[in-house]
């Protein structure tokens, strides 16, 4: 595949320059745009949306794997059908465009992704109108499917969800509020019990939605359970990079631990800023991707750097579910050298969804249509991988995942610890 990565800041660029781009070089796929030759009709396609470049790329590209495994295992369908799928980079700066052009595409039937919950909200328009059933395994913003709590986080509801269309988007991962919730009860928590006896804490975000909502979470359960925040702090990248202006925040606040709420650039860069500005062996608490990401030591510069990182990622890992050892044994035999972390039997679960949503159309004699394969994945239980999957009103899985508890030693190696409930 060729993909040509572009910066956001090309995003104010002309519109048909950006279709242009994602159609030869944002995409990799058998069948990107109807051929209309003999049995077009019966190539359908789903679209796996991840960062497969830039610091989220670690995960991101395991998560593709799966997608890519669970639809190499099902190409060949029944009365004539095949799949194929459709790659997108979620970090190519065009993830909306690249939302227009899969709906454009009428044998896309469904999408696995996105990673982020920046970029759900900005897919979430173009999928609601499309009627292409998405499912994202780890985008965690509460108001991307809670009504009653997206405007405290700056989201208009109907604009993501228009009245009248029915419900698109759906995600397998608790929410941030519960997160943070989850986050503030390890930190104080007693060493015995594998908590961190922390009582006085720095919170730091990374400036999104998400990492603000998570900060406010966490800080809530905290202080109402006697904990006390010492300092607070947005990073800022880019030009007005304050990273070591927090760090300083931090250590002249001298806290028991750093919670940070975020993704993994501005997390690797807190990191380092901290193991190099006097502060090595201070503990940074972690919800979200950082937690066993396979590139955390080279993304913070230095292995040795990374240590001291304790990560609560929203998946359970995979050593601690009974179903996932054909599926770990396919994915190394097919993608040997790479990792699966977590959050892969999460994409190979949802887009397993979907796919069970399409079989169930062709065995029963009925159209396979974009409204039919979303109806039938807004309605039905899926036995995956990771546990049964289901979805309610709002389109967030019925069954709770628990978390999982990671730490990263001096060589950039994550270990896992144990599972924590929700």
């Amino acid at each position: 595949m060729t993909v040509i990565l572009l910066p956001r800041r090309f995003c104010r660029l002309a519109p048909l320059l950006a279709l242009a781009l994602l159609l030869v070089a944002g995409f990799s796929s058998c069948s990107i745009l109807g051929t209309g030759g003999p049995g077009a009709d019966k190539v359908l396609s789903i679209a796996a949306v991840f960062p497969t470049s830039g610091p989220e790329a670690g995960v991101g590209k395991a998560m593709q794997n799966a997608v890519d495994l669970a639809i190499a295992q099902n190409a060949s369908l029944a009365d004539g059908y095949s799949l194929t799928m459709t790659n997108v980079d979620e970090a190519n700066g065009f993830i909306d465009q690249a939302v227009e052009t899969l709906a454009s595409n009428s044998q896309t039937m469904g999408i696995v992704g996105p990673q982020d919950s920046q970029d759900a909200l900005r897919m979430l328009p173009g999928i609601e109108a499309s009627g292409i059933a998405t499912i994202s395994p780890t985008a965690t913003l509460p108001g991307l499917t809670q009504a009653n709590l997206a405007s405290a986080e700056g989201i208009s509801f109907t604009q993501i969800h228009p009245p009248g269309k029915p419900l698109a988007f759906f995600r397998l991962p608790p929410t941030d509020d519960i997160a943070g919730k989850v986050a503030a009860n390890l930190a104080l928590a007693s060493q015995q019990s594998k908590g961190l006896a922390a009582h006085a804490v720095d919170i730091v975000d990374d400036g999104t939605a998400s990492g603000k909502a998570l900060a406010t979470a966490f800080k809530k359960a905290l202080q109402a359970n006697q904990g006390t925040v010492v300092g607070q702090q947005s990073l800022t990248n880019g030009a007005g990079d304050n990273t070591q202006s927090v760090v300083s925040a931090i250590v002249g606040a001298n806290p028991d631990i750093v919670y940070y709420a975020g993704g993994i650039g501005a997390g690797a860069g807190l990191r380092s800023a901290l193991s190099l500005s006097g502060a090595p062996q201070l503990t940074i608490l972690a919800s979200g991707p950082i937690a066993d990401d396979p590139t955390w030591g080279a993304a913070v510069g230095l292995p040795a750097a990374s240590a001291y990182t304790t990560g609560i990622l929203p998946a359970q890992d995979l050593s601690k579910l009974p179903n996932t050892q054909g599926f770990v044994a396919a994915f190394h035999t097919n993608y040997p050298g790479v990792g699966s972390p977590p959050e892969s039997a999460l994409a190979y679960d949802a887009a397993m969804d979907e796919i069970s949503a399409i079989k169930s159309l062709i065995q029963s004699g009925k159209p396979v249509t974009r409204p039919a394969v979303l109806a039938a994945v807004a309605s039905s239980q899926y036995s995956g991988i990771t546990g049964n999957i289901s979805f309610n009103q709002n389109g967030d899985n019925v069954t709770p995942l628990a978390f999982s508890l990671y730490t990263c030693d001096s060589k950039g190696t994550w270990h896992y610890q144990t599972s924590l409930k929700s």
